[in-house]
């Protein structure tokens, strides 16, 4: 049984008419009366008769309209909803992102897209780089730090740098390094004092660890703590040194202050996007794409 001679009988049972049905359908009446035949065949039974210019339906006619209708509801409904879709005002965008993208770079796009599609339903899981890889099927669009290779992308994924951030050393205000360098702290502090270090997942701590590999600097590792507010709040409590995304230390180093590290150059990330070939992107990621591009 052909779905559309299904809604094509639905249409004449409410019309009465083929005719009227073919100009309702812009189709000619030769098709309509084809598909109904062609549906008759397959019930296996006559579904109306002829009552002068009016059609009236058999019992097998009256209830098989019962399941064309409610096809047919189906039908407008799913037309309704791809409207919606190609004008983003409804679906579901699925993030995979890092910690300190979640908190501290993805929101203001997080509240821009809401304003402008307020239909879209969002939900956004956070784990570290290669957790997000791992589960990258499971999103529609991931936001990852640090280098990442390209054997680890999943099919048909792409990986785009989104923007450069800085590495910069965190210090209580009063810390004998802060006093001693106003503007650039050299690498070889981590191996004369304790460090607060992030989680061994963080692109941050890579960045750091990449930085000190190549200057030969071996730093010994004694506390760990997730996320940038544990560092700060370590680094306040006097457990230690620590460093961070200068981006996340925006408004927030009450009592604190930021160095660049190593050079004049400092300590640059990538963050980046990841996200599926433009044929399999959803308009919705597309819409949150460019509202995460439209500034660099």
């Amino acid at each position: 049984m052909n779905p559309t001679h299904l809604l094509t009988f639905a249409i004449v049972a409410r019309l009465q008419s083929i005719t009227k049905a073919a100009q309702y359908l812009n189709l000619g009446q030769p098709a309509v009366s084809g598909q109904l035949k062609l549906l008759q065949a397959a019930v296996g039974e006559a579904l109306y008769e002829r009552r002068g210019h009016k059609l009236e339906l058999t019992p097998a006619g009256q209830g098989l309209l019962e399941y064309a209708e409610k096809m047919q509801q189906d039908f407008k409904q799913a037309k309704e909803y791809i409207r919606c879709l190609k004008q983003v005002n409804t679906g579901n965008l699925r993030i995979g992102a890092t910690m300190t993208m979640t908190s501290y770079f993805l929101p203001k796009y997080l509240v821009q897209m809401q304003t402008q599609y307020k239909g879209v339903h969002v939900s956004m899981e956070t784990g570290d780089t290669r957790e997000i890889l791992d589960k990258m099927y499971d999103y529609d669009l991931g936001f990852v730090e640090g280098p990442v290779e390209t054997c680890d992308l999943p099919i048909n994924y792409q990986l785009v740098k989104w923007k450069t951030d800085e590495i910069v050393l965190i210090l209580p205000e009063r810390h004998a390094l802060a006093e001693r360098y106003a503007d650039i702290v050299p690498l070889d502090v981590f191996a004369e004092y304790p460090i607060i270090w992030r989680e061994p997942g963080s692109g941050a701590r890579q960045a750091v660890e990449d930085a000190l590999r190549q200057a030969d600097i071996n730093a010994p590792v004694s506390i760990e703590v997730m996320g940038v507010t544990a560092v700060m709040e370590s680094v306040r409590a006097g457990l230690g040194i620590g460093f961070a995304s200068a981006q996340a230390l925006a408004h927030k180093l009450e009592g604190l202050v930021a160095r660049r590290l190593g050079s004049e150059q400092g300590i640059l990330w990538e963050l980046n996007i990841i996200r599926p070939d433009a044929v399999m992107q959803s308009r919705v990621a597309k819409a949150f794409l460019a509202l995460c591009c439209d500034e660099k």
